[in-house]
């Protein structure tokens, strides 16, 4: 994946609501582009909790003794849940390459239902010309997420979004 320019990052971080204090974000990387960087910056800012967690990757630029609330941790994406917490994150935001979100796409939605907040927002990198792209949204679906958006707002990327309200049909299977 490319890397991001500060405007683009800047973008992203609009979706992001400035209405609420002390919000929690993931963010899911193997460090394919720097998206990290900006969410750092974003959340030591307003105070926010940042909970970045890496496949396959190590990412060392970040002065993390600036930031009272960033935990980062390697994450494995066959686990059966990503965090010990349900329902604590306002925001995902994933930056992966694509062929980790298409090994079991459904399976990893359903995890960040379980972990979101209600009118959570999940944030999904895609390169532009994947065929995830044209799955995508059957699969958010399928793993009960809502208002499912695709924003063209970069040369190199789609921007997926999607939300996750009251639990709609959750329950009938089992979360």
């Amino acid at each position: 994946m490319k890397t991001l320019k500060k405007e683009q990052c800047d973008l992203l971080m609009q979706i992001i609501s400035t209405h609420y204090p002390n919000q929690q974000i993931l963010h899911l990387t193997d460090g394919c582009n720097n998206l990290h960087q900006a969410l750092f910056e974003f959340t030591k800012t307003k105070g926010h909790e940042y909970d970045l967690r890496m496949v396959n990757t190590e990412i060392n630029d970040l002065p993390i003794q600036e930031h009272n609330d960033i935990f980062i941790k390697p994450l494995d994406i066959n686990a059966k849940v990503y965090n010990q917490h349900s329902k604590k994150y306002e925001n995902i935001f994933v930056t992966l390459n694509p062929e980790y979100i298409e090994a079991d796409s459904v399976g990893m939605f359903k995890k960040f239902f379980r972990i979101m907040k209600n009118a959570g927002v999940v944030v999904i990198l895609i390169p532009k010309g994947e065929p995830l792209l044209d799955t995508i949204d059957k699969e958010l679906e399928d793993s009960y997420f809502v208002a499912i958006n695709h924003i063209d707002i970069f040369d190199d990327y789609d921007v997926v979004t999607a939300k996750k309200l009251h639990g709609w049909g959750a329950y009938q299977v089992g979360f």
